[in-house]
C-alpha cells in the first residue's frame, strides 16, 4: 500500500461520512415530512438526495477503488450513527417498525 493510496481511502472516508450525514439526517427530515402529509414538498429533497448520493459514488469511483471503498465505509458509518442519534430522539418510532 503505498500512501497515495491511503490518502486516497482516508479522504473517501471522510466525504463518505460527510455525504452519509447529509444523506440520512436528510431522509429523517424526508420522513417525518411524508408522516406529516406533505408528500409533494418530499418529491425534490428524494430526488436531490439521491442525485447527490450517486453523483458522490461516481466521482470516488473513478478515483479509483480505495477512495470508493473509503466513501463506503464513511458512507455506512455515518448511517449508523444517524439512525441511532434517531432511535433515541423518537422513541415511539420503535415501536412501529
Amino acid at each position: 500500500m503505498t500512501i497515495s493510496t491511503i490518502l486516497s481511502a482516508l479522504l473517501g472516508l471522510l466525504a463518505g461520512a460527510a455525504l452519509g450525514a447529509l444523506f440520512f439526517r436528510s431522509l429523517a427530515v424526508t420522513v417525518d415530512r411524508c408522516l406529516d402529509g406533505g408528500v409533494r414538498r418530499v418529491l425534490p429533497l428524494y430526488a436531490l438526495r439521491v442525485a447527490g448520493a450517486v453523483a458522490a459514488f461516481t466521482l470516488a469511483a473513478l478515483a479509483g477503488a480505495a477512495a470508493l471503498l473509503g466513501m463506503l465505509a464513511g458512507f455506512h458509518a455515518a448511517r449508523v450513527v444517524i439512525v441511532r442519534r434517531e432511535k433515541a430522539r423518537n422513541p415511539s418510532q420503535e415501536a412501529r417498525s
